[in-house]
Order: structure tokens, then sequence, then C-alpha cells
């Protein structure tokens, strides 16, 4: 899908360049911008670069040119041909602006709509903060108008996004549960997990993984600080845990000290460098003075039968850890330091 997009989008720029009178900002942009939409079309043959990357250059690539192209509209062409050339890049940004959510989620969208607008917003400033009448002009307004119409758009993106998604996760854990959701975190027990997970199994079991989070040493921080530390702490690095999981990713209550993650992602090594993540995100992250470590068991699908099964097995791979804790360890493969490589036998 990446791949057919970016070809259409190449093919457009192509054309453009190939049919119709180009001014000379267009003469030098375009060429750059279709060379960096090439590159993106070509890496996505290669396995070891992230789709995540690729999609942040395409979409810093566009940034980049259409930002120059807004530069070019407000400080190079004569004030009369000003809202004619606007007509034609202003609605590319809002349009960008949507694709960020397309392309890097609702979480990871976010810092690159602010850069986005802000550098539009800078650019309008710095214009009407120029000539006398540059506030009465007609791009001026029609700048306005385009960025304000682009802050609407995000926020009904935003709300549509977070109520599709509770209509998602509504349908995946069911209605009417009158224990679906564990008391202290608000998360889903144990039971709504394991149905969810036997769902997602059998509509596809590829690219599968389920990870179980224990926090380490809690029965010392118990006798140490009480049960209601504990509690507390518990409930932080659910909060945490949560904040870090992608959209499509689910998290419930397994056991007391158990959170458990059902997760995709293209391989078993990918799966671990997204828990490897989840597990420094949760160190980082201290409650009244204590800095939290997590251990995590990880069991992707390739020969598991079923989903009891690629649970059981992250259960087993966790219990089976020794060599100290605060660390991820892969079903089959041992404890793996931070560059992959076996730790256990």
């Amino acid at each position: 899908m990446n791949r057919r997009l970016l070809l259409v989008l190449l093919a457009a720029l192509l054309l453009r360049m190939a049919s119709l009178p180009m001014n000379e900002f267009e003469r030098v942009a375009l060429p750059g911008l279709a060379g960096v939409v090439a590159l993106v079309v070509a890496a996505l043959h290669s396995r070891r670069v992230p789709v995540r990357t690729l999609h942040l250059t395409t979409l810093l690539g566009c940034w980049v040119y259409l930002l120059s192209h807004l530069w070019f509209v407000l400080f190079r062409v004569p004030e009369p041909l000003q809202l004619a050339t606007l007509a034609g890049v202003g609605p590319w940004v809002p349009v960008l602006l949507a694709a960020h959510l397309w392309m890097l989620g609702r979480q990871g969208s976010l810092p690159l709509n602010v850069v986005g607008l802000g550098a539009s917003a800078a650019l309008l400033s710095v214009f009407v903060a120029g000539p006398a009448g540059a506030l009465a002009s007609p791009v001026t307004g029609a700048l306005t108008q385009m960025l304000l119409a682009s802050l609407v758009l995000l926020g009904g993106q935003h709300s549509a996004v977070v109520r599709t998604l509770g209509l998602m996760r509504r349908d995946l854990l069911g209605d009417g549960l009158p224990d679906g959701r564990d008391a202290l975190t608000g998360l889903p027990d144990r039971f709504s997990v394991q149905d969810a997970l036997a769902r997602e199994f059998r509509r596809r079991p590829e690219g599968l993984g389920v990870a179980v989070i224990e926090l380490d040493q809690l029965p010392a921080l118990q006798a140490q600080r009480g049960q209601g530390f504990t509690e507390r702490l518990i409930a932080h690095v659910a909060r945490v845990t949560l904040g870090a999981l992608r959209d499509e990713d689910l998290l419930g209550r397994l056991n007391p000290d158990q959170l458990v993650v059902v997760l995709r992602a293209p391989d078993a090594r990918a799966a671990r460098a997204a828990c490897e993540r989840l597990r420094v995100r949760v160190a980082s992250r201290p409650l009244e003075g204590v800095n939290p470590t997590v251990s995590i068991g990880l069991a992707f699908q390739d020969l598991h039968g079923d989903a009891t099964e690629l649970l059981r097995d992250a259960q087993d791979t966790l219990r089976g850890l020794e060599d100290g804790r605060n660390r991820v360890v892969v079903g089959g493969v041992g404890a793996l330091d931070g560059a992959g490589q076996p730790l256990l036998a």
C-alpha cells in the first residue's frame, strides 16, 4: 500500500514537471521532492529500514517543499500574483496535516502537526510584520483562513479517531461484562484479555505477540512501603504502559503483579524492540521517589497452536528468568540485551 501510494505521488510529480509550466522555484524544488519520493520508494524494498522512518522522511520532505513554496509566494512573487499562486499551494497544507495521522498514528502525529502549523504561522507573522499594508492583503486573509481550517480539521479528525477507537475497543471486549474491568487500573481483566486474544488469533494469527509484564521486587516494596503504595505503583505502571502503546494494541491486567499486552509486529525482533521501549519508559517514570522496573516475557506467534498456548508461553518464559530482572525475555530465545543478543541459553 505504501509503495503504490508513493508511486502514484511520484508519477503525479513527474507529470507535473513534464506537462505544465514551472516558475523559478518549482524548477528547483519539484525535482528535489521527486528525488526524495523515489528514494523512499526504493527503500521500501529493504527490510532493514523501518517503515516509520520512511513515513517521517516522506512527510518531512513534503513539509520542506510546502513551506519553501509558501515563503516563495509571500516574499518573492509580485503582490498582484500572490493570491492566484497561493491557490495552488494552500489546499495542500490541511491535506499534509491530515496525512500525519494516516501515517504516524494519533500519538506520533502530534509533534509534526505542531511543527507544521507553527512554521506556517511563523511565515505569516513575518509577512504581516513586513511592508505596510501586508495585514490588509488578500493573501493574508486567505492564509489565515487556511490555518484556521487546518485547526478545525485536526480537531475533528482527532475526535473521530477517539470515538472510533472507543467503539472498536467496546466491540473487542464486549458490552455488559460485569467483571470485564480490573477495579484498580480500569484495564480489561484476565478473562476479557483471553477472549480478545482468542478472537484475534482466530481472525489472523500472523504477526500476533503476547507480552507479560511483571513488576520487579513487588513483595519487597510492599513490605517496605505498604500495600497502599504498591497498589498506586501498579496503577502508575499501567498508566505509563498504556500511554506508550499504539492505538491497536491491547493492555490488560493478568494477575495482581502482572500486566499483559496483545500486540502485532512484523517479526519477533520488532516485537522485542517494542517491549524494550516499554521497559525503558516504565523505568524512567518514578513514583514517590521509587523508580519501578519491569521484566517482560514475550511470545511471538510462529508455531503456537492456539491463543492459550501463546499466552502460556509468554508466562513460562517470564517465569524461567533467573539471571536478574529488568529485562525482556523472548520465548524460545532467552533474555536479550539492548543490541538484541541472547543473554541466557
